[in-house]
């Protein structure tokens, strides 16, 4: 008999994101805070919580036309194995994020040994779609291993069985009907073959791993519209995170249990798009969803800004960051994993606020951090060069 893996927040309050000051809104017209908290850091997200207490003097060389940082004490030296494994969405089946990420570790020194699905899942190793980036010929040579629902939401890779859901298709969670349809927007006319991914499952892949990145909750809060239908017509405010954050720790706690070396990432959600460009500001959300779980260990949160008013994201799959937004994506795994002392090695990336929205390229190429930091710029043989969209 199967038997859910459910780490109960019981009876405790929702978890919710801080107030707004500023609010954007998205081209669906629903409004989304942006925040400043108390403890930020200078880009408004909770400052890094090392699994070190112990920092180490940081030396910063070129290495094959990048500019690299090392540091002495670290869980992963240079040369050693970094196993990924990913449990994502669609971001994982139509954009190279995660592939960028295996690229930029493999450069940086470390071994990528292939993940194994032991039969669990379909073997997928590469995106089913992705953009032209400048970049994918050597994007195109990684392999990774992935779990990836187009339009699942977190609490998809969060149940056992579907032993608890009621005649109308709804469990509870947290004081909450949740959905047991697992799709886009909860709708049965998008349900695949598997009702669910069971986070039992996930950990005995996820054990042999070293980095274990999850994206599995950027679909959390589009779910909530139109009519509520994944909550049985509640509507939950656009601020709770009590039901990712339970998701994504009982996904956390089942891999721990299995191995408690492993790292996992858990990657903040991207923007929402208007177009090409940003339309919505989910940074409360994060800051939120990072907050909450700040005390699981070996566990890391992966921040990133895009650029306002750049070219960010895709036509051909909406919503989707295209190879430009990926690049920013990979980095910032690199960089937290380089900040909570996993990897010895990480990339030298300049300060957000000077770099992210640098344009003037050629211009960087005497300052190498900035240009990796720069969303549309891209180091090549060790000068920085335009980094397109990969879409016409």
């Amino acid at each position: 008999q199967e038997t859910a893996l459910v780490f109960a927040l019981a009876s405790a309050p929702p978890l919710v994101a801080p107030s707004c000051q500023d609010v954007l809104k998205g081209d669906d017209g629903i409004a989304v805070a942006a925040v400043a908290v108390a403890g930020q850091d200078a880009h408004g997200f909770l400052a890094p919580r090392a699994l070190q207490a112990n920092d180490t003097a940081v030396h910063t060389s070129q290495l094959g036309g990048m500019l690299v940082v090392d540091r002495d004490s670290a869980q992963i030296q240079v040369g050693g194995a970094v196993r990924i494994f990913g449990v994502g969405s669609s971001n994982m089946l139509w954009e190279t994020w995660l592939d960028q990420f295996t690229l930029m570790i493999s450069k940086l020194g470390y071994d990528t040994p292939l993940v194994e699905s032991l039969g669990l899942f379909k073997t997928v190793t590469k995106p089913e779609w992705t953009a032209e980036c400048d970049d994918g010929a050597e994007i195109s040579q990684v392999q990774t291993l992935r779990i990836a629902k187009p339009g699942w939401s977190s609490w998809g890779y969060a149940f056992e069985s579907m032993e608890d859901c009621n005649e109308d298709g709804f469990r509870h969670l947290l004081g909450h009907n949740l959905s047991c349809n697992n799709g886009w927007q909860c709708n049965p006319r998008f349900v695949g073959s598997e009702a669910l991914v069971r986070p039992s499952d996930v950990a005995r892949v996820a054990k042999d791993s070293d980095v274990t990145v999850l994206s599995n909750w950027v679909n959390d809060f589009t779910a909530r519209f139109p009519g509520n239908t994944c909550f049985d017509g509640e509507s939950l405010s656009m601020d709770d995170v009590s039901v990712t954050v339970e998701s994504l720790r009982i996904m956390i706690r089942a891999i721990h249990a299995e191995n408690p070396k492993v790292t996992v990432v858990v990657m903040a959600k991207y923007p929402g798009a208007a177009g090409r460009r940003i339309g919505a500001d989910y940074s409360n959300l994060n800051v939120a969803v990072r907050a909450a779980l700040a005390d699981e260990p070996s566990t890391v949160f992966a921040n990133y800004e895009f650029p306002l008013d750049e070219d960010m994201f895709l036509m051909s799959k909406s919503g989707h960051p295209n190879c430009r937004g990926d690049r920013v994506m990979a980095s910032a795994v690199i960089e937290a994993l380089f900040d909570a002392q996993v990897l010895s090695r990480g990339l030298a990336l300049g300060e957000p606020g000077a770099c992210l929205a640098d344009s003037a390229c050629s211009e960087l190429s005497t300052s190498l951090a900035c240009c990796q930091r720069a969303a549309l710029c891209r180091v090549a043989e060790g000068q920085c060069v335009p980094y397109s969209t990969g879409e016409q």
